[in-house]
């Protein structure tokens, strides 16, 4: 802000001075009296303030003061300051004469004549407003910006051409955990470096090669970049990812983001992708993997141990899923504490573990190992405070000696496994030439089996159930029988349960229930239909409209169907099976409890389901009259189902002998060869007519009678 010197001592010069000070408009120019008040006007100060020469010479230069400032004495000081100290120098709100306020700049200069004797002051204001207010704009702005910058979730640094830090936020020195002036506008970037490869236990030469390196590295990088460099850093335990780009103007910015969670979701993503969730052990595909890079490696030959639990479905299907889990949990581990660091357990699925031995070519390591497990796995497991014993089967298979790819070598541990479980389980098999045999024929059962559907080899035959107390025929049980034109008549035991094991019984359940209801609506009523469910179709989420729909494409009354359900079927989740009992029992359809006495059946299993018939299992009508305990059974189960409301009837009943007992305990209702062995659909209808006439006396009277 230029001053005032006092104008010069000639006229001319006089003349001169008051010209070029009435004709500078950019700054208010005046003289005031000792007293203060106005003795002289500019243009300049006309055009700032608003007053004339004429309208303000001669009164105090206070009225260009706020009333607050007036109040405060701050002209008076402002003159008296002047005085002291030579000049007054200071901003602060003046008033123009329409009372509109302009920030001013002020300078105030004492003037004194050639004997020191003051003649009045130079005052020279400035209107500042619009600086002022591009001024608070950018504070503002530089605020905005600091408040932004400290709630950024991502650290931001700004360097400059000579390495200084120019601009960071707080998040910057959070996430790099910087001290003191690191990380703040004053340090520079080795000085960031120092701290982040500094720690207590390195010397101090040591840091400086590190920071050296890591800053000559970092340069280097930039320079050769094309756009944006990334990189990744462990801090304090947490991941940081940093992208740096460089500057046109030198230097360069820098933003870090904490991607910790986001590497703990990736790994776990990871993890999953190739490690079972229930163990945590490897999976099929990681397994796979590296028996690849075994066999590929130069190490040699290794073995492929292939371990299935024996007596595990009980485990499921009598304690529930939860324990089922717990012990797969359990095994995992007992399988994992007998193997070496270089060797590899996963679980291949349900209850099946593969074991990878690497550098291993000898057979009685292998089957040693195999040992050792089946022992482990057969001590007791303790499930909170229920003991559970299960036990284990092992197939072997080594290489080069037993094949050198990987498919192979699981393919032929899992035929040893194979023939391990039909040598009595618990014991381990190592693999044999000739063991595929046994598998081309399970995969040609199942390709006949499938082939017997389409082509219709299946049939029914069916066997009565009757009412010794009415000597009456209640029900005939549908039971299945295969005639393949290349196997002859294929035993039912031999194809169902491995129908049931390879998916197949749904489809044949299906054909077995249409089947029975079309055949069954020819009978004369009220004789019943028995169709047996499988444990797989009676756990189709869609069972219900299954049957509704075979009776609807029969025509046969749902009064008219029982369908036999097995305890083992139902016990896994008995509220699923007695809601779809429930709603069967609702349309009118019989429901069955097939082989009584060999599952897992409590009272209140029997009471929360709505069974209308209870089929005592054959054993124990076979034990009948050689064990004691035979009979009390059959007396106790006949006097629950009198209990409950339902019929109770003996399966497997074979001799008339059997027949007499079975009476004189009560139980009204058998089924056996001794009242007839299944036949065929078109043989039902002489059969009951041979029995109808058997009742009326006739000729052809059944040994049933007789045997009352």
């Amino acid at each position: 802000m230029p001053t005032t010197p006092p104008p010069p001592a000639s006229d001319e010069a006089n003349t001169l001075y008051r010209l070029l000070v009435q004709g500078v408009t950019d700054y208010a120019i005046y003289l005031l009296a000792p007293d203060g008040t106005v003795s002289n006007w500019n243009a300049g100060a006309e055009r700032a303030k608003g007053y004339r020469a004429e309208e303000i010479v001669g009164h105090h230069f206070s009225r260009f003061y706020t009333p607050e400032d007036r109040r405060a004495g701050l002209p008076q000081r402002a003159l008296a300051t002047s005085l002291a100290t030579g000049k007054f120098e200071g901003q602060g709100w003046r008033l123009r004469q329409d009372g509109t306020r302009f920030w001013a700049h002020v300078v105030i200069d004492p003037i004194r004549d050639e004997t020191g004797v003051l003649v009045g002051y130079a005052k020279i204001t400035r209107d500042l407003t619009e600086q002022r207010r591009q001024d608070e704009q950018v504070r503002r702005l530089r605020e905005n910006l600091d408040l932004a910058l400290d709630n950024m979730s991502q650290g931001l640094a700004l360097f400059d051409a000579q390495e200084r830090l120019v601009l960071s936020n707080n998040r910057l020195r959070e996430m790099l955990d910087l001290e003191g002036e690191a990380g703040r506008p004053v340090a520079t970037f080795t000085d960031i470096l120092w701290q982040l490869h500094g720690n207590g236990e390195v010397d101090y030469a040591e840091t400086a090669e590190r920071v050296t390196r890591a800053r000559e590295d970092h340069l280097a990088r930039l320079a050769r970049a094309q756009g944006t460099i990334s990189s990744e850093m462990r801090r304090q335990g947490r991941s940081i990812a940093i992208s740096h780009r460089a500057l046109a103007e030198g230097g360069w910015v820098s933003t870090l983001d904490d991607i910790t969670e986001r590497r703990v979701i990736e790994d776990r993503i990871v993890h999953l992708a190739h490690h079972d969730t229930l163990t945590a052990l490897p999976n099929r595909a990681t397994f796979g993997a590296r028996l690849d890079a075994a066999l590929a490696g130069p190490v040699g030959g290794c073995a492929v141990l292939y371990l299935d639990l024996d007596r595990f479905k009980p485990v499921n299907d009598t304690l529930g899923h939860p324990v089922g889990d717990a012990v797969l949990q359990a095994v995992a581990g007992r399988i994992q504490a007998q193997l070496r660091k270089q060797d590899t357990v996963s679980r291949m699925g349900g209850d099946e573990f593969a074991i990878l031995l690497g550098a291993c070519e000898s057979e009685r390591d292998a089957a040693g190992l195999a040992e050792r497990l089946i022992r482990e796995i057969a001590r007791p497991i303790d499930v909170k405070g229920v003991q559970v014993t299960i036990g284990a089967s092992v197939g072997i298979a080594l290489a080069p000696l037993h094949g050198t790819e990987a498919d192979l070598l699981l393919r032929n541990a899992d035929l040893a496994l194979y023939r391990a479980k039909e040598s009595g389980r618990g014991c381990q098999r190592v693999y044999e030439a000739g063991m595929e045999l046994v598998m081309q024929q399970r995969r040609e059962l199942e390709r006949d089996l499938r082939m017997a559907l389409a082509l219709g080899e299946f049939a029914l035959h069916y066997q009565p159930v009757v009412d010794m107390a009415r000597d009456r025929i209640t029900s005939f049980e549908a039971l299945l029988r295969w005639c393949s034109p290349t196997r002859g008549q294929v035993p039912p035991a031999e194809f169902i349960p491995f129908a049931e094991e390879v998916g197949l019984m749904p489809e044949i359940g299906d054909w077995v229930l249409r089947t029975a209801c079309r055949e069954a609506a020819g009978w004369p009523e009220p004789v019943k239909v028995s169709v047996n469910l499988s444990t797989t179709q009676f756990r189709l989420p869609d069972l219900v409209h299954r049957v509704t729909a075979a009776l609807e494409e029969t025509g046969l009354g749902a009064d008219r169907l029982e369908l036999e359900v097995t305890e083992t079927a139902m016990i896994d989740d008995v509220q699923g099976a007695a809601a779809i009992l429930g709603e069967l029992r609702a349309l009118g359809i019989q429901i069955a409890m097939d082989d009584f006495g060999t599952g897992y059946s409590s009272l209140s299993f029997l009471r929360n389901l709505p069974f209308t018939r209870i089929k005592i299992d054959r054993s124990f009508v076979k034990d009948l009259g050689t064990k004691p305990e035979a009979a009390a059974i059959v007396r106790a189960v006949t006097g629950l189902c009198d209990s409950l409301g339902v019929s109770a009837t003996a399966e497997g009943v074979e001799t008339e002998r059997q027949v007499a007992m079975l009476r004189a305990e009560g139980c009204p209702e058998v089924q056996g060869y001794f009242i007839s062995r299944p036949c065929p659909a078109g043989e039902v209808a002489d059969w009951i007519a041979a029995f109808a006439s058997s009742r009326r006396g006739e000729p052809g009277e059944g040994a049933l009678r007789d045997a009352a």
